[in-house]
This record gives structure tokens, sequence and C-alpha cells, in this order.
């Protein structure tokens, strides 16, 4: 059965068209992907990701099973700083992307993602320590991001708090919303500042329209899974299931920073391994010099030879170009080197470029 947001309701009435994502009912988009993208880079957009699962691990064995599941040191977190991390399995590939919430020293809220959001539950069952509690609040939260340079404006004024204007990045914080304790961080799958609210989902349609009447002098737009895409994409996040899967490792889709912890963790001795040695593949960044638009599966070829596929591919309408990632054999291709992207058996021409393309905050990567 497709399940729906406490959000849907809102949807309908702002004419989104809807598709399904994960056994969910989404908005796809409102008034246009471009539209929604540019808004998301100019001024401000709100997107509803409540498909997110909310997991708590509470308790005085938290901190041992979290340096269990996690390659990422903890002592990268306080109280009020959320990371990023992953689940990872005994042969390195990643079983679920997500990001970690220190609360209290004995309370952490984990973000996960919704096809895997049961997977990740029992992986957790599976390897739980002694005095460490799961609960999965997903049910209970929904979660609005509010995305692009004016949402510190829009957040200030919605929430009539100006600390929340003030947080850094990868901070979080509590505030109140019509009598109701919302939890807000300065994080986001855009490559803007922005911020991610969790809240009650009997509250979240309040505050979705109230985002949406005060960001209007801003510019703001509703925004769905399309714009969500082309902009992660510019900015070269990584998607679940596309450059990050239980068969690919953190080191093989760029990601090598999140390994970091001296603890025993699931996964270390393959991991370790990479890092010192190199991976089989390695993670490319790519734009095409000519006409035509990417997508998953399409071939990478270097010299006539094969050298791996991409993970994910659109149009960027920042940079009005096919842009791209991914995985290729080590040694292949590098930063300047011309490719190839067979295109309905055509081949296309690119170029590797750094990652990202968009940088965090507005500036192009040199």
């Amino acid at each position: 059965m497709t399940k729906r947001t406490p959000l849907y309701e809102n949807h309908r009435e702002l004419q989104a068209k809807f598709v399904d994502f994960a056994g969910w009912e989404l908005p796809v988009m409102y008034t246009g992907i471009v539209e929604e993208h540019n808004a998301t880079r100019k001024a401000a957009a709100l997107f509803d990701v409540s498909h997110m699962g909310e997991l708590m691990i509470r308790g005085r064995g938290a901190v041992a099973l979290l340096a269990r599941l996690l390659p990422t040191r903890l002592d990268k977190l306080g109280p009020g700083k959320t990371m990023y991390s992953m689940f990872c399995n005994d042969r390195g590939g990643v079983i679920d992307d997500l990001f970690v919430y220190m609360k209290g020293p004995e309370d952490y809220m984990l973000v996960v993602n919704a096809a895997t959001k049961e997977g990740d539950c029992s992986w957790i069952r599976d390897h739980m320590v002694t005095g460490a509690e799961l609960i999965d609040m997903s049910d209970e939260i929904a979660k609005i991001d509010l995305q692009g340079p004016a949402s510190p404006i829009i957040a200030e004024r919605v929430l009539g708090d100006p600390s929340v204007r003030e947080m850094k990045r990868f901070a979080f914080g509590t505030f109140g919303f019509q009598g109701h304790e919302i939890l807000v961080s300065r994080t986001g799958y855009t490559g803007e500042t922005g911020y991610e609210m969790y809240v009650p989902g009997d509250v979240a349609s309040g505050l979705w329209n109230e985002l949406l009447a005060g960001g209007q002098g801003e510019g703001i737009k509703p925004a769905g899974l399309g714009a969500r895409d082309t902009l992660r994409l510019e900015a070269c996040y990584s998607l679940y299931g596309h450059e990050l899967s239980t068969d690919i490792s953190p080191v093989e889709s760029g990601l090598s920073w999140v390994i970091s912890s001296d603890e025993s963790y699931i996964g270390r001795e393959v991991l370790t391994g990479q890092l010192a040695q190199g991976a089989p593949r390695e993670h490319v960044v790519f734009e095409l010099e000519g006409r035509g638009i990417p997508r998953e599966g399409y071939i990478i070829r270097r010299g006539g030879q094969e050298i791996g596929t991409v993970t994910s591919g659109t149009f960027s309408p920042t940079f009005q170009k096919g842009i791209g990632m991914g995985l290729v054999a080590r040694g292949t291709a590098t930063v300047g080197d011309a490719i190839e992207v067979v295109i309905r058996d055509k081949p296309a021409v690119a170029r590797v470029a750094r990652r990202p393309l968009y940088q965090f905050g507005g500036q192009r990567k040199q």
C-alpha cells in the first residue's frame, strides 16, 4: 500500500504532480523542475521529505552501539551537532547513508533513507549491545526542508527567534512553533544554506503553510523530488542506490573522509585496506561538452574502452549542460580527461571535472 505524508493534502491544493518513491506518493514537481531548482539557488524553496526515517538510539550503551556500526569518529559530535556517516557491511559496502544527531551523551537520532529504514532497523537490532535501545519514531515525525539563500530570513520570521539565523552549519536546536517543540538543523541536500525541520506530524501542515506565507516576499516556492535531484547532482551529493549501495564502498564513491574511527566497526578491515591500497573502482564527476543528457546505467568509455557506468545524470539548470557522476575502474580517468558517455548507442564527449560542480553557497568549484 502506497504511503502518504502528513502534507499530502497541502500538495494537492498546490496542484503537485505525484510520483511513487520508495513506496510513498510524493510530489515530483509543482510548477516545473527548472523553476523550482532556480528558486532554491536564488531565493528559497520548501521540500516535503517526511518519508525519511527517524530512529532514536538511547541508553548507556548508545555510544558503544554507534561505535560498532559507524566508520566515523563519534568525537566529531557534541550535544547540538550532527554529522554524516553510514552503515557498512563486512565487505565494505554501504547498507545506508545517514545523519547522526547527538541530543545528549546517551541520546541520538539517526535520519535514514525511506527505502532502507526497515533493513536499518534489522541491522541495528542484529548488532545491539547491552544498555542500548532502538526506537523508531518515523511515523510520528514529519520533515520539512527550507533551502536557499533567503531561508535564514524566512526561518527567523516564522519561528520568531533570531538565534535560528545564527546557527552554524551542522548545528541543530529546538524551537517553539504554535506551542510545539520542533528540532531544526542547519543542513540540507541542495548545496545551499538552509534548514531541515523535524516536527510532529499533526503540526506539519501548519508549519508548511506558515513557511510558504512567510517567504512570499522572498520568492519562496514549493519544490518536489525533481528539483531535489538536480540540485543534489550539481552539488555532487550521493544518492543511496546510485552512488552508494551494498556493493559500493564509501572509498569507491569518493566519500573516504567518513572513515575516521579507530574503533572495531563493521567493515573496518576492508575499508582501511581500500584507504591504504586503493579500491577497485573510483568515483568521477563529468560534464558533457555537447548536447545530451546522461542517465543511470549509461556506459562510460575512454580511448574506445569501456571503463565504467553512470550512477546519476541529469541536465543542469545552473550550468545549462548535461552533468553526471559515475564509477570507473581505478586509474582510468582523472580530472581534465576526455571521456565518452554512450547515450542511445551514440558516444557523447564529456570532461572529467572536480567535485563538486556547484560548491556550497553558490561558487563553482575550480
